[in-house]
């Protein structure tokens, strides 16, 4: 019996690595964006709108531009977006629409750049997180304020508490965007988190719909994903044949039992098996019969099995139980139990005609090392082989030496000491 493989771990990017590659495609829009209002002034000042091209202003979007192209560089170099590398963008942002409005438009006219800041706001929120969301909130009050107090200084004829107003509405309006959609993102990434979980073979988790108190459409999706999950755990981690769960599935909750065991100090236990000459039952009754054996063994190991155990199938004629809680003498009862049961089933698949024996090796240890389930799969494996190498039908136990096996085989039980 092979030693079963561990599986694979899901890569998923990290935040960073995620930024990185928002920064570098929003890259291209913030060039396009820099060079329109570039475009715009020129043609303002081609028209006779603009007496002059403001040398200020001309000087805000080459340094935008410039900052956008080092932050590209940089993140391009790295492969990841730090922290301080989307904040110095969404900063030079704010400062492009500021610094241009200042140079360009007139102090009645301020209040339009609110409208271009909750664009920069609700970029912010969607793709990086409520916390810089906040931070830029609060960059754009202080700079519509200091532009607006710069206006009024220089003898515009802006009212104060009309331009507070209409800070005040921007504020409440944008208040309410970051809390709802933070709270529609956080909702949403909780469904992603139960998918990235279901990827990997962990159904355990599953949607809190009650935690909704407004139900929208997150909420269908949540519900949708509660429906499914039983079919999903199912199909993902249970043989279709023999019913036992799969190699998949036994790994999952082999590292649970392990992690769980290595807290607490108990023993936990490994049973392997397979059926004797399996290859000889396919071909003298063909592969039908050999897949109704399968069942049949997989029905009769479910129906053995105590409660809390995991009975799986690990290969063609192959099984594995996971005995948590379960010393040396408890795993032993139990698989000769399992033992004597096949030899003494009269299989349906083949009529009864010749009689089905299976293999059995087992391991029981004290887990201190929740990694220890490589040794576990060996040390049951070499339990097994014994018991195959000592004339099948028989249980053999791992011990500490290797070489010194407890057998029992049909009809009378003995221990052994090999050399």
């Amino acid at each position: 019996m092979p030693i079963l493989p561990k599986q694979p771990a899901i890569e998923h990017p990290s935040q960073e690595q995620t930024n990185a590659e928002v920064l570098l495609w929003q890259s291209r829009l913030r060039v396009g964006f820099g060079l329109l209002i570039a475009a715009v002034g020129v043609l303002l000042f081609v028209t006779g709108t603009l007496a002059r091209i403001p040398r200020f202003g001309a000087l805000t979007v080459i340094a935008y531009l410039v900052v956008n192209a080092a932050l590209s560089h940089t993140v391009r170099r790295y492969g990841a977006a730090r922290e301080w590398m989307v904040a110095a963008t969404v900063a030079s942002d704010i400062a492009l629409v500021f610094g241009v409005t200042y140079q360009v438009m007139s102090p009645e006219n301020y209040g339009r750049v609110l409208l271009l800041g909750f664009a920069i706001l609700h970029l912010t929120e969607f793709y990086f997180g409520r916390t810089l969301a906040w931070s830029a909130l609060v960059a754009l009050s202080l700079g519509y304020l200091a532009l607006v107090l710069k206006a009024i200084d220089s003898g515009a004829a802006l009212s104060l508490s009309g331009e507070l107003w209409t800070l005040a509405v921007f504020v409440l309006a944008a208040v309410t965007f970051i809390l709802h959609y933070g709270d529609f993102k956080w909702r949403l990434a909780k469904i992603v988190s139960l998918f990235e979980h279901a990827e990997e073979g962990d159904f355990s988790g599953e949607y809190d719909v009650l935690a909704d108190k407004r139900p929208d459409s997150i909420t269908l999706v949540g519900r949708a994903y509660n429906r499914v999950r039983p079919q999903l755990a199912n199909l993902v981690l249970t043989d279709a044949l023999s019913g036992c769960q799969n190699r998949r599935g036994l790994e999952q909750q082999l590292g649970r039992e392990l992690s769980r065991a290595a807290r607490t100090g108990k023993e936990i236990a490994l049973i392997a098996l397979d059926v004797d000459r399996f290859k000889t039952i396919n071909d003298t009754f063909g592969h039908l019969a050999g897949d109704a054996v399968i069942q049949e063994v997989g029905e009769l190991l479910r129906s053995v099995a105590r409660l809390g155990d995991v009975v799986a199938r690990t290969g063609g004629d192959e099984f594995t139980l996971l005995l948590p809680e379960t010393n040396a003498a408890g795993a032993f009862r139990l698989a000769t139990r399992i033992r004597e049961e096949v030899a003494a089933r009269p299989f349906q698949g083949i009529s009864g005609k010749v009689p089905v024996t299976v293999s059995v090796g087992l391991v029981a240890d004290r887990v201190t090392d929740e990694n220890s389930v490589h040794d576990l799969h060996s040390r049951a494996d070499e339990a097994l082989y014994a018991a195959k190498d000592g004339g099948r039908n028989r249980v053999s136990i791992w011990t500490p030496n290797l070489r010194a096996i407890a057998v029992t085989r049909a009809g009378q039980s003995l221990m052994q000491t090999g050399t």
